[in-house]
C-alpha cells in the first residue's frame, strides 16, 4: 500500500501501489504541462473527497513496490483528468480498472 501526501503532511491518502503508480504519472504529466485538475477519492468514512491538484500545492507519492504501468488505464485516467469533472477514482467506468478503493486519513 502506498501513500499520497497532499498539502504537506496534513492529509495522507492510502492507495494501493498500482493505482498510485498510475496516478503519479498522470499527475506529474498534467502538472508539468501547467494543467491543474480535480481528483476525487473515496474516504475512509464511506464518502468522497475532492482534492485540487495544482503545482503550488505540495504533493508526495510514496509507492511501496515497482508496478508495471498499463497504457490503457493511463489513457483513461489522462482523459478523465482532462475533462471538466476531473479524475474521479470512484467513477463507475474507471473504478473496475483500479485496485481496491483508496482511503483518506487525516494526520494530526
Amino acid at each position: 500500500m502506498g501513500q499520497l501526501s497532499y498539502a504537506g503532511e496534513s492529509q495522507i491518502v492510502e492507495i494501493d501501489d498500482a493505482t498510485l503508480a498510475h496516478l503519479r504519472l498522470v499527475t506529474v504529466t498534467k502538472l508539468r504541462r501547467g494543467e491543474s485538475f480535480p481528483l476525487t477519492l473515496r474516504t475512509s468514512r464511506s464518502g468522497t473527497e475532492t482534492l485540487w491538484m495544482h503545482a503550488s500545492i505540495p504533493v508526495r507519492f510514496a509507492v511501496a513496490e515497482e508496478i508495471e504501468l498499463q497504457r490503457p488505464l493511463l489513457v483513461k485516467m489522462m482523459a478523465a483528468a482532462s475533462s471538466a469533472h476531473g479524475l474521479d477514482l470512484t467513477d463507475m467506468e474507471l473504478a473496475p480498472l483500479l485496485s481496491p478503493a483508496p482511503a483518506m486519513h487525516a494526520v494530526a
